[in-house]
This record gives C-alpha cells, sequence and structure tokens, in this order.
C-alpha cells in the first residue's frame, strides 16, 4: 500500500515537471473540418510531436504569443478566403486550436489548405503570404 501511495506521488510529480518544462512543437497533426452544433464550419489543429530538449532556447517557446503561426487557404461558396493566424495562445492554453471558417450552415467550405510555420525559428521573411494562396 505504502509502494502505490509513493509510485502515485511520483508520477504525479514527474507529470507535472514535464507540464512545466518548455516544449517545442515539430510537428501538426492532420487537421480536421467539422460542423458544430449550430452547424458552423470550424477546422481543429493539434500537436502531434513536441520536443522537450529545447536546450538555452527553451525561454522562447514559453511565450503566449507570436511562437506557432498558421495560414488557411480555403473559399466559402466559391469566394477564396485566406487567414494568416497566430495559434500560440490557444495551443498554449488549450491544447489545440480551433477557427471558424463559416458561421452559416448553408456555406459550402471547400478547397481547404494549411501552412504551418514557427514564427521563432523562421524569419519573417521566410513566413507563407496570404498571396501565396491563389
Amino acid at each position: 500500500m505504502k509502494l502505490s501511495k509513493t509510485l502515485l506521488t511520483l508520477t504525479i510529480i514527474v507529470s507535472c515537471v514535464s507540464m512545466i518544462q518548455a516544449q517545442k512543437i515539430v510537428q501538426f497533426s492532420e487537421y480536421k473540418i467539422y460542423k458544430n452544433e449550430y452547424g458552423h464550419t470550424k477546422i481543429r489543429i493539434e500537436p502531434h510531436t513536441r520536443n522537450t530538449d529545447i536546450g538555452a532556447d527553451a525561454s522562447k517557446y514559453q511565450k503566449s504569443s507570436n511562437v506557432y503561426g498558421v495560414l488557411i487557404c480555403y473559399s466559402i461558396n466559391g469566394e477564396k478566403k485566406a487567414k494568416l493566424l497566430d495559434m500560440t495562445y490557444k495551443l498554449k492554453n488549450k491544447g489545440y486550436y480551433e477557427y471558424g471558417l463559416s458561421f452559416s450552415s448553408n456555406s459550402k467550405v471547400g478547397s481547404v489548405s494549411v501552412t504551418y510555420f514557427n514564427m521563432v525559428d523562421d524569419p519573417e521573411s521566410k513566413w507563407p503570404k496570404k498571396g501565396d494562396c491563389f
């Protein structure tokens, strides 16, 4: 009994330390497009692979903004759209990023493409531009 309590306590401590440690997202899962209960079309992006061995760069990845960016290209009822967004805050606080593509249940969303970029590691001149969509 005492051993199981000790193991449980140790597991909790290790979990907390690993959550506090800075992590760099190095790969994202395949994004998901879905309609919510109101008929709105949303895209959900989740991290797939994280690297905790980032050494001296740790503080750069603990920020709440300007770390992980995304360019989402799509069309609504044939009209082309492009959104350049900062996902950092939601990834850090929720563990995923969600964005509303359409807020009408009658809208047809199509031709979705997603480009991820690291706002810390990549110089701004290398970030994707909205014009890259079309």
